[in-house]
């Protein structure tokens, strides 16, 4: 007598129990949400056990349904590692990127998709930071930082940022520039208009926690100060302030690249000169040894290209 049940019955219970959900279940498979139902109580009957309970919104592995699941996924993926070592398949590859949390939010995020597309094979973990960057441990691959590489002569508004813990064996590619740009939305420029420094005395400042000192070293690079009793408000990242700004809460100060992401149409004016560089840029940051490796690779081509994209 054939005691293995249903294999078709046996797939869409693996997928129900891994997701524990019908319909994810029916999306993996490409089937419907009734056929797996149907295919899972084909299997209770085979085995003459119910394997989940079925509640008003969701499912639950009964105890017997959770002891199968257990046993049953090891056999799926002994026969997924087979047949990768039969067909010479690669694994699929894993990195880890630590960014900046407002490079991420604001730059990266939106364009990863495009990654994945085309890259089905290389898994991305990004990692919001804003700590130096520590290969040490082994638990990041690469990251995107912002700062003065070591023995560069600092010029513009200063960073004291600490890009990397230990310097040794880095290998640093430059993405972008960094410069700061004044904005403001046109409800308080046409409430009180922003010709001279001192009419910002008339309104409030937008102040980043990532960058505390950003507006005083901004405006002593123009040839100001910050005014006593300045008005104003911090925010503990930068996708925060450019929202404040665009809701007319006060004049931001954010770099370029963030503020061109959250507003390419440019409703927000941008003040004075324009954006005033700084003493760094973006780099992304790749230990020596594995600079070559193919996720690795990849990564770093894709990435090079789209800051190629910025028109800064």
């Amino acid at each position: 007598m054939n005691k293995l049940p249903p294999l078709t019955a046996l797939r869409a219970f693996e997928a129900t129990a891994r997701r524990l959900s019908f319909t994810e279940a029916a999306n993996e498979l490409h089937v419907t949400q009734s056929a797996i139902s149907r295919q899972v109580r084909l299997l209770e009957q085979h085995l003459g056990h119910a394997l989940f309970v079925r509640l008003t919104r969701r499912i639950e592995l009964t105890a017997q349904g959770a002891s199968y699941y257990r046993e049953i996924s090891q056999a799926f993926e002994q026969i997924s590692a087979a047949g990768q070592r039969l067909t010479g398949r690669r694994r699929r590859a894993h990195l880890t990127v630590a960014v900046l949390p407002g490079v991420a939010a604001l730059w990266l995020m939106p364009r990863m998709e495009l990654f994945w597309r085309e890259n089905k094979d290389i898994e991305v973990r990004i990692v919001v930071s804003t700590a130096a960057a520590d290969f040490s441990s082994g638990q990041i691959d690469m990251a995107i930082q912002v700062g003065a590489l070591p023995g560069m002569r600092p010029r513009g508004l200063p960073l004291k940022n600490r890009m990397a813990v230990d310097w040794q064996g880095l290998r640093a590619d430059a993405l972008f520039a960094d410069a700061l740009v004044a904005l403001c939305h046109p409800r308080l420029w046409r409430r009180h208009p922003l010709r001279t420094l001192e009419d910002l005395r008339q309104h409030c400042l937008i102040h980043t926690a990532v960058r505390p000192d950003a507006w005083a070293h901004w405006l002593h690079e123009q040839g100001g100060q910050l005014a006593v009793g300045q008005p104003g408000i911090t925010c503990s990242q930068y996708a925060m302030s450019l929202q404040a700004a665009l809701e007319g809460e006060g004049i931001a100060l954010a770099p370029t690249i963030l503020a061109d992401s959250i507003d390419p149409g440019h409703r927000l004016r941008r003040l004075f000169d324009g954006p005033l560089p700084s003493a760094g840029h973006y780099y992304l940051l790749t230990p020596e040894q594995r600079y070559e490796d193919r996720a690795v690779l990849r990564f770093r081509q894709w990435l090079l290209a789209q800051a190629g994209q910025v028109g800064v």
